[in-house]
């Protein structure tokens, strides 16, 4: 995936799986659930980028970036990212490039096989770019960034 092919999906952030199609900016792949019951629906357009919908409307909310491969089922993004984002990147980087978070989660412990996170960090984007969305930057247990996660700030449910 290019850096501005991001820039578009992350723009797009809220809008239906439909419309997102007929633009031609996803391909007319059906969404699948991880598991039956699910409140959210996925789709893998490439090894390390997971977008996510919500069941009932099937409006994009999430996309998920993994920088760094931390369970046996998840695959590494290899391509391009948008500036200032970077393939390698610590919680130090982070805080010079981004600031104060908005918010914020230390170290927790997730079941195996995740095991023990750095936590989060989540700032708000660029309000005229990006109305309404945020990136969280998810990290390691050495504080290296895990997961980019680009998602609306209010999704409006629970």
């Amino acid at each position: 995936m290019k850096a501005f092919e991001f820039e578009v999906l992350i723009e797009r952030i809220g809008t239906s799986h439909e419309v997102l199609v007929g633009q031609g900016v996803l391909p007319d792949q059906t969404l699948t659930e991880m598991y039956e019951g699910r409140d959210r629906l996925g789709l893998d357009p490439e090894p390390g980028i997971e977008l996510d919908f919500w069941r009932e409307t099937r409006r994009f909310e999430t996309l998920f970036v993994t920088l760094i491969r931390t369970t046996p089922s998840t695959s590494k993004y290899q391509g391009e990212l948008p500036a200032p984002y970077m393939p390698e990147m610590t919680q130090s980087d982070v805080h010079a490039i981004f600031g104060e978070p908005m918010e914020s989660k230390g170290p927790i412990k997730m079941p195996v096989p995740i095991g023990m996170t750095g936590g989060w960090d989540s700032y708000p984007l660029d309000p005229e770019l990006y109305p309404d969305k945020k990136v969280v930057f998810q990290y390691t247990q050495d504080m290296r960034v895990k997961t980019l996660v680009f998602t609306l700030i209010d999704k409006g449910h629970r």
